[in-house]
C-alpha cells in the first residue's frame, strides 16, 4: 500500500516536471517568434523610411 502511494506520488511529480519543462519550451518559442516578428517589422519600417527619404531627396 505504501509503495503504491509512493509510486503515484513519483508519477505525479514526474508529470509536474514534464509540464514545467513544456511551459518553459513554449515560453522560449513564443519569445523567439516575437523577436522574429519585431525584427521583420523593423526591417520593413526601415525600408519604408529609406523609400520616403529617396522621394524627399528627388523633390
Amino acid at each position: 500500500r505504501s509503495s503504491w502511494a509512493r509510486k503515484m506520488k513519483e508519477r505525479q511529480e514526474r508529470k509536474l516536471v514534464r509540464d514545467l519543462a513544456r511551459q518553459l519550451q513554449e515560453g522560449k518559442q513564443r519569445e523567439r517568434e516575437e523577436k522574429k516578428r519585431r525584427r521583420e517589422e523593423n526591417l520593413k519600417r526601415r525600408l519604408e523610411n529609406e523609400r520616403k527619404a529617396e522621394i524627399v531627396q528627388v523633390v
